[in-house]
C-alpha cells in the first residue's frame, strides 16, 4: 500500500457535488461516489449542492452503501428561498450538518461571472443583516457547521467575527485558494480568518487543468504559512471533466506529498481537521 493509499484511510472530504444536478453535468451519483470511497478505505464524506439540501440524499446513499459516513446540508441560493432560517432548521431536523451561505447565489460569486444582483449579507453601516443572525442562531442551537460559500472576504470577515462572538465553533471558510481567484481573497485574508478560529478550506479543484492550474508547491506554501492546524483539504469533485471524488482525493494527497508535505501534515488536512469541524 502506497503512502497516499494509506493516508487516504480513514479521510472525509467535506466538499463532494453529485448527481442529479440542474445545472452541471456530474460524474456520477451519490451512491457512485460512496462506493468507491468505502472501498478506498475512506470515512467519509459531506455532499453538496447549489441548489437544494443534501442530507435527504446523504441519508438515503448510506442505506443503499452501507460502512461510510455521508452528510449533507443547504446552501442558501434562491432555489431554498435565500438566507431563510426555516430551510436551516428542516436541515437540522432531519440530521443536516452544514449550512453553506449563498453560493451561486452570492453578490460575489455572480459579479465574477459579470452578473448583475445576488444576496449581501451586509447592511449600509457593514453589518449582518438580521436574517443572518436568526441563521446563526439556529447554527449554534443545533451545533452545525458554518461555511462561507461563495460570499466576498469583507462579507466573510464579518460573518466569521460574529459567528464566534455568538459561540459558533464550527466554522470553516469555504475553498479559500479558490476565492483568491473569484474575490481577490488574500493570504492574509486566510490568516486573518485563521486567527478567528474558522478552518480554512483548500479543494484540490484549484490545481486542475480545467480550472486554476494553481502550482501544488504554492499550494503547499500557503497551507504552511497559514498553519495546516488551521487548515483542510477536500476535492470539490464530481464534475464530469475530474476523477470521482474518492480517486481525485488518492491523487491530491499523493501530489501534496510529493510537493513536500509531510505525512503528519497531510494527515491533519484529510483526517483530524475535517472530522474535528464536523464533530466526527
Amino acid at each position: 500500500m502506497s503512502n497516499a493509499d494509506r493516508l487516504l484511510e480513514g479521510a472525509m472530504d467535506i466538499h463532494v457535488h453529485c448527481a442529479p444536478d440542474p445545472k452541471v453535468e456530474r460524474r456520477g451519483s451519490a451512491i457512485d461516489f460512496a462506493e468507491q470511497a468505502r472501498d478506498m478505505g475512506m470515512l467519509g464524506m459531506v455532499l453538496k449542492s447549489h441548489e437544494f439540501p443534501t442530507h435527504p440524499m446523504a441519508y438515503t446513499a448510506s442505506q443503499a452503501v452501507p460502512g461510510i459516513t455521508l452528510i449533507g446540508g443547504v446552501a442558501l441560493d434562491v432555489e431554498v428561498g435565500g438566507l431563510n432560517p426555516t430551510a436551516v432548521e428542516a436541515t437540522a431536523k432531519v440530521g443536516g450538518r452544514v449550512v453553506w451561505m449563498p453560493t451561486f447565489s452570492a453578490r460575489a460569486d455572480r459579479q465574477h461571472k459579470g452578473l448583475d444582483g445576488g444576496i449581501y449579507l451586509l447592511d449600509d453601516q457593514g453589518k449582518l443583516v438580521p436574517e443572518v443572525y436568526s441563521i446563526l442562531e439556529l447554527i449554534k442551537s443545533h451545533d452545525m457547521v458554518l461555511a462561507t460559500g461563495h460570499i466576498s472576504t469583507q462579507e466573510s470577515m464579518v460573518l466569521v467575527s460574529e459567528a464566534r462572538s455568538l459561540g459558533i465553533e464550527r466554522v470553516v471558510v469555504t475553498h479559500g485558494t479558490t476565492m483568491s481567484f473569484w474575490t481577490g481573497m488574500t493570504l492574509e485574508d486566510m490568516k486573518t480568518l485563521a486567527s478567528m478560529g474558522a478552518y480554512i478550506e483548500h479543494c484540490l479543484h484549484v490545481m486542475m487543468p480545467t480550472t486554476y492550474r494553481m502550482p501544488p508547491k504554492e499550494l503547499v506554501e500557503t497551507i504552511m504559512s497559514i498553519g495546516p492546524e488551521r487548515c483542510i483539504v477536500s476535492t470539490d469533485f464530481g464534475q464530469d471533466y475530474h476523477p470521482m471524488p474518492a480517486e481525485g482525493l488518492r491523487m491530491g494527497i499523493a501530489t501534496l506529498l510529493r510537493a513536500g508535505m509531510e505525512e503528519v501534515e497531510v494527515g491533519m488536512l484529510v483526517k483530524d481537521n475535517p472530522c474535528r469541524l464536523l464533530g466526527l
